[in-house]
């Protein structure tokens, strides 16, 4: 019920829980005025004093109204009972936004009045108000509250008309205040009247006024006899700027309106924008001015808007009213003259905000004329690219044009540039992001200004044709079969136009050794194919290389490449190695909820060099779930795709994906529908959350005194709890709040804590939890030890009782320091586990009204989280532990009498905060560090040593390959757990090479990119040599950022001396790669024999797939290639938002019940390679705007590749600690870091409700009806 305070004028209490409060109540129906014997209180007096007499009775009446939700009596004396009489004649109406559709109707504004004499006093509207010879004044202000957007208001509805006896009796009627709630809130917002509403003839009323955007209100009080005093009042009270009223002195009877400006009342802020200067064709030698003006602020304004000229000419200043209200925008437009042909400054300014524009003038009366003077837009494009596109306009008129570049797509504007050219200027515009790329087409371009145009289908002949035009697809591949040693190499590839016309491209074929990345083979062909337009054409292109020579079995590769499309394989040239069926990628979409579906995706590839069949398996918690048979020649993959369900039993099962030489442990989180569920004295944990314990109350004590005082004291019995937390594992018991006083709960120190003002109550605890965790609170409470005291002379045994000096329900108190606890009653799992009774929402307490006067109840410490019936009204969400401390097995059932358990002795609400969300990314393996001597005698093998490290979730199997100048590969796995690093050792047979030459190596993580490689001399040299020795460069680059490679270059010769560095790269899907030198550095000073120097060298950062190698005059490092992408983050607009155990759309209006700890964000990257991004959230008042929370929280996208991976997601916790009440949010991720250009943004509003605001229509409103209900006579 709304709380109405103290009585003085101004001192309502204002809301500022909702950004528009509306407490429209209003309903008082049940005030009994009840005939009892009573008593004359007063002597015969004279009018006046009946006067003052009769307004104390109607402050008391009002104070009694307030009070109503128990039984209440208030005192009529004799002398004016018989003039006292209620009157409904005047009527009060709330309306919002102004229309009639929105608004309660004529409702009854009953009055009780008392009148003799021509001098009234009368209770109205929840003000006191005198009626006297000078006209209606105020008394006591009405139950109209409002402070700058926030509103609240509730009048009392009496019936009855008879005043019987000399006492008035109040008491609360919730059925009809629900009823009537109900009905005012409908008639508020929908198209339903208070009357329909009321008896329940209208079933699916239509909403005419949305509740967030309600922007004021108008009460109107009709016939009431204190017009006047209701004038006065609300003028004298609030400032005319959010409060209007009319008339504004008024006559009895007359209607008088007050109007409220409500939710953004900020001053107003007129921005000037978009300012525009243009000739005037209509009259030569004036400008025509336009600009934007918009009122960024929330209240409406009138202004004048000035426009400046720096030049003479007639008007110089010419001026514009314009009157806006909050959000809303106009243009305006004026003609000044222009007389000199020199630049002019056109100002545009309003009361807050100035913008200008210089226009250039070579001769007066002059104009623009921008032409289109060159294009280089492309005739066709790849699906989803993003080609250069340009457009370069030149201004050849007189005057500095302002104007639009419009870019068409079949007719329909696709994109529009504003570009301010001088005369004689250019301005060159690049539409390619605005390119129609995103879909196979054939489309008709057009650029257009306002004096010229571009046709590329009448300018150049063509249409732009996207995907489809003229592509060249590799439909078969001929790569070599049982190559020995000796023999030559043949690679044929079929290439056919499947596009739509002709093309004239160049297809390459290359053949290289797979360990050292040596071309052994390239050969380029030139291809002119006809498209399905005149009949498809096909052609052949081939390479075939020398004869290779090995000394025993080696891989190699080959690369067919057409500007469209490329296919690559691998061949063996001697015996070939088996087949070996590499799980090269493996994922599942976590978490998943139980028995429903979730996908798994998975790729192998046959990285041996034999073909083979084999099957494919998926297997969930040992039960095979999906397998699929797959032949594959060498270096061919296929993938594997599969729905499957999840257990009905919530928990993480392991999921097994294998093939005949390979498998790869995953990991399925299956969680629950809800997020925890109660088992009798222990809460489950079924997913992951974030919660608060917080007490809320102990009362275990009594009153007593000392055997030689009759002073009476609150005795205080000591009480510790603790958290249990037990998991499949372990289990453990925290001590909570043991700082204080021992952890005494109960104590008076921790009962002022926790109800004065003036003290910090310190009594929560916060923490995360895992599912299949159960928790609870479990309490101890203790006697006090007997003491032996001497007082005046006698010997008494006492218990050890300490006094705080601390007063508490008006008692002094006492409590019990630890030296004399004595252990009384646990409550734990095994020890009277039924004294703990954990009830949810909707649930009645297990015992109400127990506490003896000098507690506080439960009623006094869960607050509005219980009802006047004893029913627990709790938050999203919550659960209430009620503790029963001095009784050993307790049960509820026997709550009824004195004596019988309270159940308050200890209160502990526990509160949901979050869901806590994580990406489970299984093991995933990082390559940190190759190395190996850079050079090494002739009879001894070479070691090399690899360092890698699990950077995944969980514990899995990699596999190492090490290659060494085409000699059988060698291969190691080591199982890792997250975080751990191991050094792997391979042996190089360097004793079996000939001296005098530097030799390749390469070391892998097999089925990825992630490779190190190096060389290594054997034996010595007399001149100097430069070897590359090693080159470490990322396999995985944001285009957004720097990359570069470290190079290690030794001179493993004889002689010092210098050499220049190079690192050459190419990227593959150009359509004719070829290596170009991408950075180098010389040597400043000569390099000694044996000494390594380290360089770092640039690599490309434009987004492709590149090769690329290191060379030095003497030797060359092994091909290695990296993949440049982009990082892009999004800000989820599905089930985004979690606050508690909900999730909501971003697009919605978020509405609970309670207060917000926590709040959680969900950002995808969509991108192809992972990064992190700076989360930013503020949270404001929908009320006054102020900021209620701003945070930053940096998020990890994934890492490396994504390519694959639709959506990966990230999640941004902050801890907001909101109260009910009504705001606004918004979430903003940023390109790359706070400051940065923003990436994506959304917004939103939450309406926290206070637990006992049920919404009376469940309409997602956030305006409540509030009342009570009163009745007046028999």
């Amino acid at each position: 019920m709304f709380e109405w305070g103290s009585r003085g004028a101004g001192d309502r209490g204002v809301s500022h829980v909702l950004g528009v409060v509306l407490l429209a109540s209003a309903v008082i129906i049940g005030a009994i005025l009840i005939v009892q014997v009573g008593q004359q209180t007063i002597e015969d007096i004279n009018g006046d004093a009946n006067v003052e007499l009769a307004e104390e009775v109607m402050l008391s009446v009002d104070q009694s109204f307030q009070r109503s939700d128990g039984d209440e009596s208030v005192e009529i004396p004799d002398r004016v009972r018989s003039d006292v009489a209620v009157a409904d004649n005047a009527t009060y109406n709330l309306t919002l936004n102004g229309r009639s559709a929105c608004s309660t109707g004529n409702r009854s504004l009953q009055t009780i009045r008392y009148q003799k004499n021509g001098q009234q006093v009368g209770y109205q509207g929840g003000g006191v108000w005198r009626m006297t010879e000078s006209g209606a004044t105020m008394s006591s202000p009405p139950a109209v509250d409002y402070d700058e957007g926030a509103l609240s208001l509730s009048f009392a509805n009496i019936s009855g008309q008879r005043i019987d006896g000399n006492s008035l009796s109040v008491r609360s009627n919730a059925t009809n205040r629900r009823s009537h709630e109900a009905a005012l809130q409908m008639a508020l917002y929908t198209d339903a009247s208070y009357e329909d509403a009321r008896s329940g003839s209208v079933s699916s009323p239509t909403q005419e006024c949305l509740p967030t955007r309600v922007t004021n209100a108008t009460l109107t009080v009709d016939n009431s006899s204190y017009a006047r005093a209701w004038a006065d009042w609300a003028a004298s009270t609030y400032d005319d700027k959010y409060v209007d009223v009319s008339p504004s002195s008024a006559e009895p009877g007359e209607t008088v309106r007050i109007r409220f400006a409500l939710g953004d009342v900020s001053d107003p802020q007129f921005d000037v924008d978009n300012v525009s200067v243009q000739p005037d064709t209509a009259n030569p030698g004036e400008a025509v001015v336009t600009a934007s003006v918009t009122n960024t602020g929330g209240l409406k304004d009138t202004q004048d808007i000035t426009l400046k000229h720096n030049r003479s000419g007639s008007p110089s200043e010419v001026t514009e009213t314009v009157t806006l209200v909050g959000d809303e925008s106009a243009t305006v437009t004026q003609s000044v003259d222009v007389t000199d042909a020199k630049p002019h400054n056109f100002t545009v300014k309003s009361t807050q905000d100035t913008e200008y524009e210089v226009i250039e003038y070579t001769t007066v009366p002059g104009s623009p004329s921008l032409e289109i003077t060159s294009t280089t837009v492309p005739a066709t494009a790849r699906l989803n690219q993003v080609p250069s596109s340009t457009v370069t306009v030149t201004n050849t008129g007189e005057m500095t044009a302002d104007k639009d570049v419009v870019f068409r797509v079949n007719g329909s504007v696709n994109a529009t540039r504003t570009v301010l050219v001088d005369p004689g200027e250019s301005r060159t515009i690049d539409f390619g992001p605005s390119m129609p790329t995103d879909e196979k087409g054939t489309y008709d371009l057009e650029v257009r200004t306002d004096d010229d145009s571009y046709s590329q289908y009448s300018d150049d002949g063509h249409y732009f044709v996207v995907g489809d035009a003229g592509v060249f697809e590799i439909t078969s591949v001929t790569p070599p079969a049982g190559v020995e040693s000796g023999d030559t190499a043949t690679v044929e590839a079929t290439i056919e136009n499947t596009g739509d016309i002709r093309k004239s491209a160049t297809v390459e074929i290359r053949i290289k050794n797979a360990t050292s990345g040596n071309v052994v083979a390239s050969e380029t062909t030139t291809l002119d194919l006809d498209g399905t337009r005149r009949g498809t054409e096909s052609g052949t292109a081939s390479v075939t290389s020398s004869s290779i020579t090995v000394d025993s079995p080696q891989h190699y590769t080959y690369v067919v490449d057409t500007p469209d499309d490329t296919q690559s394989g691998s061949f063996a040239v001697g015996t070939s190695p088996p087949p070996l069926f590499e799980i090269t990628t493996a994922d599942v979409d976590n978490p998943v909820n139980t028995s429903e579906q979730t996908a798994l995706k998975l790729t192998v590839t046959n990285t041996g060099g034999t073909a083979d069949k084999q099957d494919i398996t998926i297997d969930v918690d040992g039960s095979q779930r999906a397998s699929k048979t797959a032949q594959l020649d060498p270096g061919e993959s296929a993938t594997l795709n599969r729905d499957i369900t999840a257990p009905d039993t919530y928990g993480q099962y392991p999921v097994t994906v294998a093939t005949a030489n390979r498998s790869r442990n995953l990991t399925l989180i299956v969680q629950p529908a809800s997020s925890f569920e109660v088992n009798g004295s222990k809460v489950t944990i079924k997913q992951a959350i974030n919660v608060s314990v917080v007490l809320k109350g102990s009362d275990l004590e009594f009153l007593g005194s000392e055997p030689w005082s009759d002073e009476t004291s609150i005795r205080h019995w000591p009480v510790t709890m603790s958290l249990f937390v037990q998991n499949d594992s372990s289990s453990e018991s925290v001590g909570l709040w043991r700082e204080y006083e021992n952890g005494d709960v109960n104590g008076p120190y921790a009962e002022q804590r926790q109800v004065s003002d003036n003290h910090t109550d310190p009594y929560s605890y916060t923490g995360s939890f895992e599912p299949g965790t159960d928790i609870s609170v479990f309490a101890r409470s203790y006697g006090c030890e007997w003491n032996w005291e001497r007082h005046y002379y006698e010997d008494h045994y006492v218990r050890a009782w300490q006094d705080p000096n601390i007063i508490l329900a008006d008692y002094e108190t006492r409590y019990c320091a630890k030296p004399d606890w004595t252990d009384w009653l646990t409550v734990s799992t095994t020890q009277n586990s039924g004294n703990l009774e954990i009830r949810r929402d909707g649930d009645s307490l297990p015992a109400f009204e127990q506490a003896a006067d000098y507690q506080r109840g439960v009623d006094d410490a869960l607050g509005n989280r219980v009802d006047e019936n004893g029913t627990l009204q709790l938050a999203d969400g919550e659960l209430a532990f009620f503790y029963e401390l001095s009784i050993a097995n307790a049960d509820p059932d026997d709550a009824k009498d004195t004596g019988d358990p309270d159940y308050n002795d200890a209160i502990v609400l526990f509160k949901q905060n979050s869901i806590e969300k994580s990406v489970n990314r299984g093991p995933a393996f990082q390559l940190e560090d190759v190395d190996a001597p850079a050079r090494v005698d002739r009879t001894t093998n070479a070691t090399a040593t690899a360092k890698v490290t699990n950077v995944g979730d969980s514990t899995g199997e990699v596999t190492l390959e090490r290659g060494f100048d085409g000699s059988s590969r060698e291969t190691e796995s080591v199982t890792l757990a997250p975080n751990e690093t191991e050094e792997v050792t391979f042996t190089l047979p360097t004793a079996s090479r000939a001296s005098g030459y530097s030799y390749p190596y390469t070391i892998s993580i097999t089925g990825t990119q992630q490779e190190g490689s190096g060389n290594i001399y054997v034996g010595e040299l007399d001149e100097q040599f430069m070897q590359v020795d090693s080159v470490r460069g990322q396999r995985v680059v944001d285009s957004d950022d720097t990359a570069t490679a470290t190079v290690k270059i030794t001179n493993v010769g004889g002689q010092a001396g210098t050499d220049t560095v190079v690192l050459r790269a190419k990227n593959t899907d150009d359509p004719s790669p070829s290596f170009t030198t991408v950075d180098s550095e010389t040597m400043s000073t000569g390099l000694a024999p044996g000494d390594t120097r380290q360089f770092t060298l640039d690599i490309p950062t434009s987004r492709g797939n590149y090769t690329y190698y290191v060379e030095t005059s003497d030797s060359t490092s092994p091909e290695q290639s990296f993949f440049v992408g982009q990082s892009n983050f999004a800000i989820n607009d599905t089930q985004s938002v979690n606050i508690g155990a909900e999730t909501y759309d971003t697009s919605t209006l978020i509405e609970r019940r309670g207060g917000a700890q926590r709040m959680t964000v969900e950002v995808y990257n969509e991108g192809t390679v992972g990064d992190d991004r700076d989360v930013t959230l503020t949270i404001k008042n929908k009320s006054d705007g102020s900021t209620e929370f701003t945070g930053t929280k940096t998020v990890t996208g994934g890492s490396g590749d994504l390519r694959g991976i639709d959506e990966y997601p990230a999640w941004a916790g902050y801890d907001v600690d909101l109260d009910p009440g009504y705001y606004t949010y918004e979430v903003t991720v940023y390109n790359e870091t706070t400051g940065e250009r923003v990436a994506d943004t959304a917004t939103g509003e939450i309406y926290l409700k206070n637990v006992d605001e049920t919404g009376a229509t469940g309409n997602d409103s956030p305006i409540t009806v509030d009342s009570d209900s009163v009745t007046l006579g028999s």
